[in-house]
């Protein structure tokens, strides 16, 4: 058999351009959806791992706040049974009341015979004890208000919303407070703690409010400057009198420039007038400050008086909640800055041993 020519094997064999084309065109059609493919896949499982961590990790929270539905069932149906309906039977891990003392009857252990780690600890004592719905415990390890370090005092408040009532509050107060929450009773006190702070602001931040400062020296010493904001729209009466006051136009042009704190009595009021007169000629309440807003916080002015529509300049700083002088004294203003000199002025009480120590309004002014 007669042999090819060479020119045939060399077109045979030579490799047609547009299949080569087509061919290489496949394997990165091939590759780029191999790789989208793959691609989707670690998102995917990516995901759904990620998707079960957050799920893990959030339900570990909650269980570590409230604890398991099941358990907390458990638990409750193996505990004593009390037919008291003010025991709430939350769980602890709540945020608490830092600086703040809650009021209530002690149940179980007394104080200071039921010494703790930390507040958790004191949470935690509180569940477990028939009637305490809420707590306060010593984390300072200098002391509070004369009790020792770790010190938990369980008490029982009678219901009051989802809030809880406290004896005093502020930086000066050195006990932790917390209380049995359920969730659905924490969620309505947040709720409620937000309604109320906001109530708070746009009183604080009305239009035509007026702010006023005094700078106050204690002993031999200035201590440093009080801010107040006045509610001027809403308590006219009390802001115009202070205003002249802060001018020095009361009686016989007398004001507070000078004054001192006169009437100081612990963790309750620091209460100051014009220095050598009733301030400014008698003047009527305002009806707002007098029934609306509640002595329920630090900070807040108070007007003095001797009866209904005898009031003269004369005014107190409540460094606690009051209510036993709602509806009697007018509140016209609140502080907004200087609060550790309040709590300075209150450490002045006479029944604190500071003899001959003042607190005195060296100067004050509008801002």
């Amino acid at each position: 058999m007669r042999p090819l020519p060479g020119w045939w094997w060399s077109t045979t064999r030579r490799e047609n351009p547009r299949r080569k084309r087509a061919t290489t065109r496949r394997k990165l059609l091939f590759a780029i959806n191999a790789a989208f493919f793959l691609a989707v896949a670690i998102i995917f499982l990516g995901t759904t791992r990620g998707g079960e961590k957050v799920v893990t990790e959030e339900r570990k929270r909650e269980e570590e706040r409230f604890g398991d539905a099941n358990d907390a069932e458990k638990a409750a149906k193996t505990r004593a049974t009390v037919e008291d309906k003010d025991k709430i039977g939350g769980k602890c891990g709540l945020p608490y009341d830092l600086h703040a003392e809650y009021a209530g009857t002690v149940v179980g252990t007394w104080g200071e015979n039921n010494l703790v780690s930390t507040p958790d600890d004191c949470c935690r004592a509180c569940e477990k004890t028939d009637g305490c719905n809420a707590f306060v415990f010593c984390g300072d390890k200098n002391g509070c208000s004369g009790r020792k370090f770790g010190e938990c005092w369980l008490k029982k408040q009678e219901p009051n919303g989802a809030m809880r009532v406290k004896m005093s509050e502020g930086m000066d107060v050195r006990w932790t407070s917390g209380a049995l929450y359920s969730r659905k009773e924490f969620f309505s006190a947040q709720s409620e703690k937000r309604k109320v702070e906001e109530m708070k602001t746009k009183q604080r931040e009305k239009v035509g409010n007026v702010k006023a400062f005094f700078d106050v020296s204690i002993g031999s010493s200035v201590r440093g400057r009080i801010e107040f904001v006045l509610y001027a729209e809403d308590c006219p009466n009390h802001v115009n009198a202070f205003r002249a006051l802060l001018k020095n136009k009361g009686v016989n042009g007398d004001g507070y420039q000078g004054s001192n704190f006169y009437r100081i009595i612990d963790k309750f009021i620091d209460q100051t007038g014009p220095a050598h007169s009733k301030g400014v000629e008698v003047f009527a309440d305002d009806d707002y400050g007098l029934y609306n807003l509640k002595h329920d916080r630090f900070g807040l002015l108070s007007s003095a008086n001797s009866g209904p529509n005898t009031n003269t300049g004369h005014f107190s700083i409540v460094v606690a909640p009051a209510p036993h002088l709602d509806t009697h004294y007018t509140i016209f203003g609140e502080v907004v800055a200087g609060d550790d000199i309040v709590w300075a002025i209150n450490a002045l009480d006479k029944t604190k041993p500071r003899p001959g120590v003042k607190a005195v309004i060296e100067n004050c002014g509008e801002l």
